[in-house]
């Protein structure tokens, strides 16, 4: 059995560096919704999505944010 900290699913991967707004927001919504129970959401993204955060937390989803030695950001989601 995997440890409780390990998802069941594989996480969905997402970079959209270099992307012009909404676009990052977009696709990101699309593929949070689409995660399965358990599954998380790690997407490298130029700068903090803020925005995203402030629409996804009411609904129940968390996140951390990593600022990565190359100066994008590294932002996981999940559902508790």
């Amino acid at each position: 059995m995997a440890p409780a900290d390990t998802p069941a699913t594989p996480d969905t991967t997402l970079d959209v560096r270099h992307l012009a707004p909404p676009e990052p927001l977009e696709r990101a919504l699309d593929a949070v919704y689409a995660l399965a129970p358990g599954q998380r959401l790690r997407m490298r993204i130029d700068r903090d999505p803020h925005p995203l955060h402030d629409m996804l937390e009411p609904k129940g989803y968390r996140h951390t944010s990593e600022l990565t030695s190359e100066g994008s950001y590294l932002v996981t989601i999940w559902r508790p």
